[in-house]
């Protein structure tokens, strides 16, 4: 007792205590759970990416996407919406805007408020134009009210569906928009302005080459008259061309992966399940004595087997087969096995009907009336159904006369077609004549159709189905998530990707593949998140995702591209090509030049010596280009055009691919008093056509020299 009293006597004190350490426990637990929490990144504080040090943030990445979204659902609600295409393409357009108000502030370009509601209001979109008086015609003081002081017509904004808030809201998106638009149009008033101002001379040079034509005739020998096996590129030859060219090959940061994929796909136990399923399905219906009993079998195995109903559906619109199949039935009765793609189905006929929804199929020839007076039409019509009704082949008749493109290659089957679905005579030429009737000629506002009418039936079948597809089931996608990592982490203990896909060659049907060479822009396997991966880590990182249309993958960087001079490893095969031709070139020289002389001589349609192989052409209005018929980039060609006198044979030509021959057969020189008489518009021409391409060559080297990382997902281990 003297325990419990003394107990009771410090107890009080003792409480006091441990609450007292309680209350500053918690005191320091809260503040340090408080300081894990503001140091966990949030949404707003993320980077979705980072544009030369600048961030963009997950929040304000997701409202735009979110946002995007909202608006195609509005305006199509029953497109299917492609989720990453969209998140694809707002990055960029993020992106962009970040490069081009970065440039707008080092070049000291500003967009006020005042300039965008000027826009706004004296040039609104559509969906702005609210302001209207009276009369419906459009006010602009109306309109700067709905820009300025949105509050104060509160009335008007709801008379046209769309709340304050709303408003306010399209308010700071335009805002947004138009402050882009207009930062880029002076962009490119300013690049334009510099970029833009072409020289006298090159703008004569440019008017010379668009208004000068040539007439030539030619022969070519081309280099594709050598085989490639006759000639032979050495190693030190394809070394000493790099060398001496290698500053012409510029690469960009790119990247490679190895990638063993494990596809979705059913494994052999499923397919083996499917066929035990459908063995247990038949054989409980060939043990069912009656009609009656199939059907109850059937009906018990429905739910299990998750069967379907389907309402009435016309015969023309039924598989071919399934169609075959019901028309055999008598209501309630059952059919099946039927193998189709994928699996093995069962088919209950539960109704049939017929008449009231009836459905022809039929095959036409089309004698239109473009270009031909109604009786020629007509005329034509008639002997093309003389030509049937003698027995010649109607689908090769309509392959030849019939106007309508649609059908003329199939013959002129139209397919089935339902009742009132053509025009009046056509519908009652059809429906109002038997099976395998030929009539016409039918005239409509298309022109004369001669018919064969090849079906007609109005019956439609209700029935149910117990579809054995072979799937994939829970099982296996464990079984693949699991090899999956497996195979991760070999690859991450030092095993070869290439030994590890072979152990899971046969059983997932798992293949290793190696990407080309890509770049950040380029979805690799279609999607960014691989891309943006591979160039967040060295060679031998590997990773495991799901990815669409591919099924689970492994991805391992293989190879990695800075900037700077792309080695010979990835030039060599070009440098061959271009040696290749060279050196089929040379080989062809002695010939090519035998053919100067004689087309010298003789002419160059005489030159050939009889040899058709060598074309010989002629060619009117060619422009100094390079293009010649059958030839891209032969500009030593075209050239030589403009500088040869009139009826001379040139000399031999060395092209790219050929050695030519030509002969100036005439020339119209550019009307050079046109260009001195008119030269200041002459020079605006140039001048837009310069500023036409300015910004945009412009933008696409800003945007590949910067700085971009793509950190959407970083996140994912």
């Amino acid at each position: 007792m003297g325990a419990i009293t003394r107990f009771r006597q410090i107890s009080p004190y003792f409480l006091a205590v441990v609450a007292t350490l309680f209350i500053v426990f918690m005191v320091v637990q809260d503040s340090s759970c408080t300081s894990i929490r503001n140091d966990r990144p949030s949404a707003e504080t993320m980077a979705a990416a980072i544009v030369n040090g600048e961030v963009i943030t997950v929040a304000d990445f997701e409202a735009r996407v979110k946002e995007t979204i909202e608006n195609q659902r509005q305006q199509n609600p029953n497109q299917e919406i492609d989720d990453e295409i969209i998140r694809q393409q707002i990055f960029d357009e993020m992106i962009n805007e970040v490069l081009r108000r970065q440039e707008a502030e080092k070049l000291g370009i500003v967009v006020t408020p005042q300039q965008i509601i000027d826009m706004l209001v004296t040039n609104p979109p559509p969906q702005f134009q609210f302001g209207k008086d009276s009369l419906n015609n459009y006010d602009p003081r109306m309109q700067w009210t709905l820009v300025t002081q949105p509050e104060s017509v509160k009335e008007l904004l709801e008379r046209n569906g769309l709340s304050l808030e709303r408003w306010k809201g399209i308010l700071l998106q335009t805002e947004d928009y138009l402050r882009m638009q207009l930062l880029q149009q002076a962009l490119a008033s300013t690049l334009g302005s510099v970029a833009g101002t072409p020289s006298l001379a090159a703008a004569k040079q440019d008017y010379i080459r668009e208004n000068s034509t040539a007439d030539i005739e030619y022969l070519a020998l081309s280099a594709n008259r050598v085989s490639d096996a006759d000639v032979k590129v050495s190693e030190s030859d394809i070394a000493g061309y790099y060398e001496k060219n290698k500053q012409f090959y510029v690469q960009r940061p790119a990247r490679s992966i190895k990638y063993l994929v494990f596809p979705q796909i059913p494994s052999r136990d499923d397919t083996v399940n499917a066929q035990k399923k459908s063995m247990r399905l038949a054989q409980a219906l060939g043990q069912a004595a009656t009609a009656a009993a199939r059907d109850s079998v059937f009906a018990a195995e429905m739910s299990s087997l998750r069967g379907t109903e389907s309402d009435f559906t016309p015969v023309n619109e039924l598989d071919p087969n399934i169609a075959t199949a019901l028309s055999t039935l008598s209501a309630r009765e059952v059919f099946g096995p039927l193998n189709i793609p994928g699996g093995i189905a069962y088919y209950r006929l539960d109704e049939r009907r017929e008449g009231l929804n009836p459905v022809a199929r039929a095959s036409h020839i089309l004698i239109s009336l473009d270009g031909m007076s109604k009786d020629s039409a007509k005329a034509q019509a008639q002997s093309v159904m003389a030509r049937v009704k003698k027995g010649e082949d109607f689908a090769e008749l309509a392959r030849t006369f019939s106007k309508d493109p649609g059908s003329a290659q199939q013959g002129g089957d139209l397919n089935y077609f339902g009742k009132g679905r053509m025009v009046a005579a056509f519908d009652s030429a059809v429906f109002n004549s038997s099976v395998g009737s030929i009539v016409g000629p039918i005239e409509t506002q298309f022109g004369y159709h001669i018919i064969k009418v090849t079906d007609r039936t109005s019956v439609e079948y209700k029935y149910s189905t117990i579809n054995l597809k072979t799937s994939i089931s829970s099982a296996t996608k464990r079984a693949v998530a699991a090899a999956a990592q497996q195979a991760l982490d070999a690859i991450n203990n030092g095993e070869t990707i290439e030994s590890v896909g072979a152990r899971y060659k046969n059983k997932f049907y798992a293949v290793v593949q190696q990407s080309p060479l890509f770049r950040r822009e380029t979805p690799i396997l279609q999607t960014h998140e691989l891309t943006a991966w591979a160039f967040e880590n060295e060679v031998g990182a590997a990773i495991r995702r799901d990815v669409k249309y591919y099924g689970t993958v492994i991805a391992q960087v293989s190879d990695v591209r800075e900037s700077g001079i792309m080695p010979l490893q990835d030039v060599r095969e070009r440098i061959v090509r271009v040696l290749t031709e060279r050196a089929k070139l040379a080989k062809l020289e002695s010939q090519a030049k035998q053919l100067a002389a004689a087309a010298a001589a003789s002419g160059l349609s005489a030159a050939r010596g009889g040899d058709s192989t060598i074309p010989y052409q002629t060619q009117a209005g060619i422009r100094n280009n390079g293009m010649i018929t059958g030839h891209g980039g032969e500009y030593m060609v075209t050239a030589k055009a403009f500088t040869l006198p009139v009826g001379q044979v040139s000399g031999l030509i060395k092209g790219e691919r050929a050695w030519f021959v030509i002969k100036v057969l005439n020339r119209t020189d550019a009307d050079l008093t046109a260009f001195t008489k008119d030269t200041p518009a002459q020079l605006q021409s140039a001048s837009t056509r310069l500023r036409g391409n300015a910004f945009g060559t412009w933008f696409q080297k800003l945007r590949e020299n910067a700085e971009i990382v793509d950190k959407r997902f970083s996140s994912r281990s």
